[in-house]
């Protein structure tokens, strides 16, 4: 079947009604902290390539680069946002009560100045973490009666409960049913809100040849962080070489914990695996694509409630077999035995024996394989995430007309 046959169309750039989009984030790339931002950066330039007029309103954090390509052009970007806060190894940590009472006036100033000269229809906002203390921006967006479809990306929107929006010019937006169901927990009103999981690029990522399964040959995509559990990948990694199955392993990702990375280091050469683990550090969009060309399995071994999991549909569209602790969102991506394999998280042995199963199984891991390319390059793709956001969009601009 040739990837003209599979993929969905190209996204047309043809569209009957446009929409000026005031885009409000946090972070915008390349300056990134992970999957919220890129998540938010390939909507934004979709949103353009439809034809609508896009601005995004983001900070300027130089510090944190990191590459995010795409095959369409960069809508315009204003970086004068100031934030509240910075991220750091040990955390997140606020300003000073007076700076942070100072930044969030000037970025209600660059708001309203921004409203009255790019005159948005609607605002797609993400992550507003240290852009405000509360629902400030929030609030002079629809005391001016401009809808907000805000994107979800977190088990916590960013504002207590008592701050939510009631208006229905706001809508929720989410990357998982299971962050819906983690904000009707909490006790916020989720009326219309509506999962759209992130598209992803599996035309970038597609390869026509399943990898080769001469041997495991694993790969590690994300942060390399006590959280994401790399730590129980290399556990069990240990597991498997002390039952003689062979395998190589790339830990590909950033950090803010350089001492949990030298650890993992350390560990594998008293292990005896320092020939068999490569640790490669971050890796552009492109040096994935290339990364996963070389390898037939993606770990993704988190230990903690993953909202969504984007590297898991980028992985299997490659042809990558995705074994996953299936936490949060990422528990949405597979069917256990059908088109991927979850395990027990923070259980290394749990891990290794999946693993040593797909070794065991070659014509079983054929067809998860197999299966699993078919669903992320049918089920996640961005023409189909980005359809239901134009959707939820012309939805709000009708109802605060």
């Amino acid at each position: 079947m040739t990837a003209s046959v599979i993929f969905d169309r190209a996204i047309p750039a043809e569209i009957t009604k446009s929409l000026k989009i005031l885009v409000l984030t946090n972070l915008y790339p390349p300056q990134v902290l992970g999957g919220y931002e890129r998540s938010i950066a390939d909507f934004a330039r979709l949103l353009q390539h439809r034809g609508h007029q896009v601005l995004v309103l983001t900070s300027d954090a130089p510090e944190l680069h990191a590459v995010h390509e795409s095959r369409y052009p960069e809508p315009r970007v204003d970086r004068t946002f100031s934030l509240l806060g910075e991220w750091s190894s040990e955390g997140t940590r606020w300003f000073d009560q007076e700076s942070v009472s100072e930044r969030l006036q000037q970025n209600l100033q660059v708001l309203n100045q921004q409203i009255d000269t790019f005159k948005p229809d609607a605002c797609f906002a993400g992550n507003l973490d240290f852009l405000e203390i509360g629902v400030e921006l929030i609030d002079a967006l629809l005391s001016r009666n401009i809808p907000i479809a805000h994107y979800v990306m977190n088990a916590h929107p960013g504002y207590s409960v008592e701050l939510a929006p009631q208006r229905s010019i706001y809508r929720y937006i989410t990357c998982s049913n299971w962050i819906i169901h983690s904000l009707v927990a909490q006790g916020y009103p989720i009326a219309n809100a509506q999962a759209i999981y992130p598209g992803a690029d599996v035309q970038a990522f597609y390869q026509p040849e399943l990898p080769k399964r001469d041997r495991l040959r694993i790969a590690y995509a994300s942060l390399v962080a006590p959280y994401k559990g790399a730590d129980v990948l290399l556990e069990a990694l240990a597991l498997l070489n002390a039952s003689g199955i062979e395998f190589s392993a790339t830990i590909a990702g950033g950090t803010f914990q350089p001492d949990f990375v030298e650890a993992l280091k350390s560990f594998a050469i008293s292990e005896g695996l320092g020939d068999r683990i490569d640790f490669v550090g971050s890796l552009s969009r492109i040096q994935l694509q290339k990364l996963f060309t070389t390898h037939n399995v993606l770990a993704f071994p988190s230990r903690f409630q993953e909202p969504f999991g984007i590297s898991q549909i980028e992985a299997m569209a490659a042809g990558l077999t995705l074994v996953t602790s299936g936490t949060g969102g990422a528990g949405e991506i597979v069917y256990h035995g059908e088109d991927g394999l979850l395990f027990e998280s923070e259980n290394p042995l749990a891990l290794a024996d999946a693993l040593s199963f797909l070794a065991a199984n070659p014509e079983t891991w054929e067809r998860l394989a197999q299966n699993g390319q078919r669903k992320a390059i049918t089920e996640f793709t961005q023409t189909k995430a980005l359809a239901k956001l134009e959707n939820n969009l012309f939805e709000l601009v009708a109802i605060s007309a």
